[in-house]
């Protein structure tokens, strides 16, 4: 058995999925904003309510940012605890890699936001101001634009996601940050 955790998602997703990469089990989860809190609880329900030790894993695979600095802190950290006690393979993707479709405008701030322009580019830090100017550039061709700002969860395909994933054997993840948190 094997366990996927995505928390950097507004609506994050905790899936069991088998050795062929079927999903199993999936659930939508919401602890955007209280990992620390909210999250390992979470995941012991998840497992429970589908009858699943953490021994029974064989490899997690969690999105390791970017986002929320706490989020990502947590998330990083919870899963690295589980594999130093139960010694599971461990398979760290970025948050954009979640996606089929590019560009990716990610919120990071109130004044600034993640953007990638293609698959496996450079993650950017833009202003938002500077963003807005950009679409605007984009609507002055081709028209009116909805930017709605937020990603509907069924614009992420997991269950592609699961089938085309590469499973490795990383014994500790490291968080994907692409910025210095603003802790002050």
């Amino acid at each position: 058995m094997n366990l996927f955790l995505n928390t950097i998602s507004k609506i994050g997703k905790i899936i069991l999925f088998d050795n062929d990469k079927n999903i199993i089990f999936s659930k939508d989860i919401e602890v955007l904003g209280n990992e620390s809190t909210l999250l390992i609880n979470q995941l012991d329900i998840f497992l429970k309510e589908n009858n699943t030790f953490y021994s029974d894993l064989e490899n997690i695979v969690v999105v390791n940012g970017p986002g929320s600095f706490t989020g990502v802190r947590t998330t990083t950290l919870m899963v690295n605890t589980i594999n130093f006690v139960n010694k599971k393979n461990i398979t760290p993707i970025n948050y954009f890699e979640l996606f089929d479709n590019y560009p990716i405008i990610k919120t990071s701030s109130k004044r600034d936001s993640f953007v990638v322009f293609s698959k496996n580019g450079e993650v950017l830090v833009m202003l938002n101001d500077e963003i807005e100017k950009k679409l605007e550039n984009i609507k002055s061709y081709y028209g009116d634009l909805k930017i709605d700002g937020k990603i509907n969860i069924e614009d992420i395909d997991y269950e592609k996601i699961i089938k085309n994933i590469v499973l490795k054997k990383e014994e500790i993840i490291k968080p994907f940050y692409v910025k210095k948190p603003s802790i002050s």
